[in-house]
């Protein structure tokens, strides 16, 4: 059962989808989807709670966000991946509802606790209520569904609580199973090379034919066209565009604070805090006092720290002199932080207004190098000329788009007027027009009937970002089946590697029963031995095959084909099975048990769940 799980675990989707399932507490999971969803299309319904295509969309877009630059985009493309993603939203929806049935209580208490103990949201050990703020714009929630999702996460902790409880299991009772995984098994192996096996193979052209006929429908060439082709884009116009130092220097200027983000500054603040509800002449009387205060701290600097600790209303700082420690660009108030990242060290500031109250702030230090304008000079140069670019595409892209569409017979009026090049294709079969510009539309427009009985200009298409192509067809070939001599050598490698893996396989599968009966059939090349720990470099696959061979009867042998083009032999000698005493082996193991015996029980809870539902999935809608 072990292996059945973790097998579970294991396949590409499921790596993908598994960061979901096992963060119940994401600060914006699957839950945030199921909320604000409008009247979009519905994919699903769970006991007549809807799922909408926009959550779905939602919740893939989160998905591939928090993927690393290894994952195979295609994955994402996929149809399994959008059922990976439906399943999770409709588990979602089923442990809501069960959360709601069985009686589970999340009070406002335990949320807001909850919530004011999240790192996302604490700046210097302390919740900040502008960081919970921000955060929630950013992510398009209100605190009032961020509560809900919360309660929702809080509730789902619950059920899983109450789980864990059925998997209690003594540590005893693990013993004899930790003793197998720390069991050892001696080993021999031999190999044999399918390299060796291919010059058996016959690669007379009757043979290569002899294929062919049998599989001829395997050999058909698909629907091909040829196009003529532009590409209006933002890269084609760079290298027109020009920029003047002086509008460099002028950029820098006005935005200077943009380069200066590496750079910390440390200061101290005196603050006279404002309150909503003071009338304009209170207010007035705090900045008057707060401005007498700032005129004899001028007077006599050294004593700004005392002035902080009897002055001060920011009740935390003001027991350190009003020291606020060092601070990057974007940690505090922008009017605050502009005045304090223009002021030079051990300057005091003029009385600075903000959202808070008064502050009298002294600069105290700085670290980091500045930002000079000479070392970001080509960076901004070029930011520019993309911008200049950027701007001109706009401007003419809908001109681009008409031209095409006016002068359908031809593309030259277009190539002429955004002086573009027109290019040519090789053969393009539709996959391959996909990929041409990784654009499936711009396939189905150049594949269209219209486009190759006409072969008129197919609608300009933005087929990436900043990149609008035109295209027309000039040339048409239906599906046919390949001819032989295009297709020899494709055959001649199949048959090489089919033949010879299965001469190989025949190969190996004889010797172990000669070996059988005659031991000193095979000079084995490695004696091993193993464990599932120390495997000694074999791979997983070979070492599953070891250790489900029969050890009542020793020696015996198996035999595993390897990928790698190798056919393993393996003679099992001798198995040791001793009992483990380290307690942090026992205790590793017993953990890694628990937890599969924990993810079985969540497996079955939510299986059992989906049984009893009401579900009903729009496949149409899906796809």
């Amino acid at each position: 059962m072990l292996e059945q799980i973790r097998n579970r675990t294991q396949t590409t989707f499921a790596k993908v989808i598994l960061g979901i399932i096992i963060i119940p507490f994401a600060l914006f999971g699957i839950d945030s989807y199921l909320s604000s969803v409008g009247s979009a299309i519905h994919i699903a319904s769970v006991n007549d709670e809807l799922i909408t295509t926009q959550a779905l969309q939602k919740a893939e877009t989160d998905i591939r966000a928090r993927q690393d630059e290894s994952s195979d985009p295609k994955i994402f493309e996929s149809i399994e991946f959008k059922k990976a993603v439906l399943d999770n939203l409709i588990t979602t929806k089923l442990i809501n509802q069960e959360i709601n049935n069985s009686g589970f209580y999340i009070s406002n208490s335990q949320v807001g606790t909850y919530i004011g103990g999240m790192p996302e949201f604490r700046k210097n050990g302390k919740f900040s209520q502008e960081q919970y703020d921000e955060i929630l714009k950013i992510n398009n929630l209100s605190p009032k569904k961020f509560d809900e999702k919360i309660k929702s996460d809080l509730g789902t902790q619950q059920v899983k609580d109450s789980l864990r409880k059925l998997s209690f299991i003594p540590k005893n009772k693990v013993q004899d199973l930790v003793d197998l995984a720390y069991q050892k098994r001696d080993v021999s192996i031999y190999e044999l090379k399918q390299d060796k096996f291919k010059e058996k193979v016959d690669l007379s052209d009757l043979a290569l034919k002899k294929v062919y006929e049998e599989s001829k429908a395997s050999f058909m060439r698909p629907d091909q066209v040829k196009i003529k082709f532009v590409i209006y884009s933002v890269a084609g116009i760079v290298p027109s565009v020009s920029v003047a130092d002086k509008e460099v220097k002028e950029y820098f200027a006005n935005n200077i604070n943009r380069y200066q983000t590496n750079q910390q500054r440390r200061a101290k603040h005196i603050l006279f805090t404002v309150g909503d509800n003071l009338s304009n002449d209170e207010v007035k009387n705090i900045a008057s006092r707060a401005q007498n205060i700032l005129n004899e701290i001028k007077k006599n600097p050294k004593n700004f720290e005392e002035n902080a600790e009897k002055y001060s209303q920011d009740t935390e700082s003001s027991k350190n002199g009003g020291d606020l420690g060092f601070f990057s660009r974007g940690d505090m108030d922008k009017v605050f932080e502009d005045t304090v990242f223009s002021m030079s060290k051990n300057q005091i500031s003029e009385l600075i207004k903000t959202e808070f109250g008064f502050h009298i702030v002294m600069l105290t230090d700085i670290k980091g190098e500045e930002v000079k304008f000479e070392s970001v000079k080509n960076q901004i140069k070029g930011e520019l000329i993309f911008n200049k670019a950027l701007a001109e595409y706009g401007e003419n892209a809908e001109d681009f788009s008409n031209t095409v569409y006016e002068q359908s017979d031809n593309l030259q009026k277009a190539a002429n007027k955004f002086s573009l090049e027109i290019q040519d294709s090789e053969w393009l079969s539709f996959e391959n027009a996909k990929k041409f510009f990784n654009n499936e539309a711009f396939a189905q427009a150049i594949f269209d009937e219209y486009a190759i009985n006409k072969m008129k200009n197919i609608a300009a298409i933005e087929a990436s970002p900043n990149n609008l192509v035109a295209a027309r067809v000039v040339d048409f070939r239906p599906s046919a089946s390949k001819p032989f001599e295009e297709v020899r050598e494709s055959i001649k490698d199949f048959l090489v590697e089919a033949e010879s893996q299965r001469l190989l396989i025949a190969a190996g599968t004889k010797l172990i029963e000669d070996v059988k009966s005659k031991s000193n059939a095979i000079n084995w090349i490695d004696e091993l031995t193993i464990d599932r720990i120390d495997r000694q470099g074999l791979s997983d696959s070979l070492i599953n095959a070891i250790f489900k061979m029969d050890s009542y009867d020793l020696p015996s042998y198996t035999g595993l084909y390897d990928s790698k083009g190798e056919y393993v032999i393996v003679k099992l000698s001798k198995v040791v099975t001793e009992k483990v005493k380290e307690k942090d082996s026992i205790d590793t193991y017993y953990n890694e048990y628990i937890s599969m015996i924990q993810e079985e029980i969540d497996f079955a809870f939510i299986s059992d769940l989906k049984v009893k539902a009401d579900i009903d999935i729009k496949l149409d809608n899906l796809n």
